[in-house]
């Protein structure tokens, strides 16, 4: 009985350990087919978060094709903040490391045009 006991045990010991990881709540950027950019159209108002996978060396773009003003917070990759250069509309990002990126975008009315761009 304590044989049976103990491989009842063993078997349902690894159903109960659990990784925990934190639930990603950004929104995926993905790209039409044959296209390097795509876009998101909505209230970013109080901020948003959205990701992509990029790879090293890339030129990340984050362009307002929008009527209201945005503001790029930040952009993190796998290693870390990146520098950025800001333009007139756009912002831009060289990669360093492959993997996903986010970025957080605040706009200054409640419909924003954003455009995600990796060259």
């Amino acid at each position: 009985m304590k044989k049976l006991l103990l491989m009842a045990t063993l078997a349902v010991a690894p159903l109960m350990v659990t990784s925990v990881q934190a639930a990603d709540t950004s929104t995926k950027i993905t790209f039409a087919k044959d296209s390097y950019c795509g876009s998101f159209t909505g209230n970013i108002k109080n901020g948003k978060v959205f990701r992509l996978w990029l790879m090293p060396d890339q030129n990340l773009v984050i362009r307002n094709v929008g009527d209201d003003q945005i503001n790029v917070a930040y952009v993190s990759g796998p290693t870390g903040r990146l520098s950025g250069d800001r333009y007139d509309n756009e912002t831009s990002y060289i990669t360093q490391r492959k993997g996903n990126h986010h970025m957080k975008v605040y706009g200054n009315s409640s419909h924003s045009a954003v455009e995600f761009c990796a060259y």
